[in-house]
């Protein structure tokens, strides 16, 4: 009988352990900021993300190639390029909760990409313990990118969509 026979649960706090400590170690060595990291023992999953694009190139030089053994399947998803400078005015998430692109399911959303939008109008809701807040525009212009997801977590400042100024004559 194995000793990961004999004490399951020992095996799984050690591999937790690993696995915390190549998080830890992974977000040390990557440029930017970090925002979130989520470690899972069952099926032995990690997840890293950085506020700032993160290149190929940049995880090939800054994390050895013994830093992950096949044994913990331990893989860091990286985009394979780096995308393209924003559009417009960033409009971000007042609060942490749960991004909704409408009033209730299935129901029209506030906006989509394309629409042209004036100060003040509703674009989204976040909700956050059982109380919907509002996301306003702050400004007016053409939705040019929605970035997360109706039913997505949103963290206090991030990223939910892009307003491009529009002129007169485009509209």
């Amino acid at each position: 009988m194995s000793e990961v026979e004999e004490h399951p649960e020992q095996h799984e706090e050690k591999l937790l352990d690993s696995l915390v400590r190549q998080a830890r170690d992974l977000s040390k060595a990557m440029p930017g900021a970090l925002s979130r990291v989520t470690v899972t023992a069952g099926d032995h999953q990690v997840e890293v993300e950085w506020q700032a694009p993160v290149t190929v190139a940049a995880v090939a030089g800054a994390v050895p190639a013994t830093a992950f053994s096949p044994a913990t399947a331990v893989t860091a998803a990286v985009p394979a390029f780096e995308p393209e400078a924003p559009i417009g005015h960033a409009v971000v998430a007042p609060l942490v909760g749960t991004f909704y692109r409408a009033a209730e399911p299935g129901a029209t959303p506030y906006v989509n990409e394309g629409d042209v939008v004036e100060a003040g109008q509703e674009l989204a809701i976040v909700e956050a313990m059982k109380i919907m807040n509002r996301v306003e525009a702050d400004r007016a212009g053409r939705i040019v990118k929605i970035l997360p997801s109706d039913g997505e977590m949103v963290e206090y400042g991030q990223e939910l969509m892009y307003i491009e100024p529009v002129s007169s004559d485009t509209e």
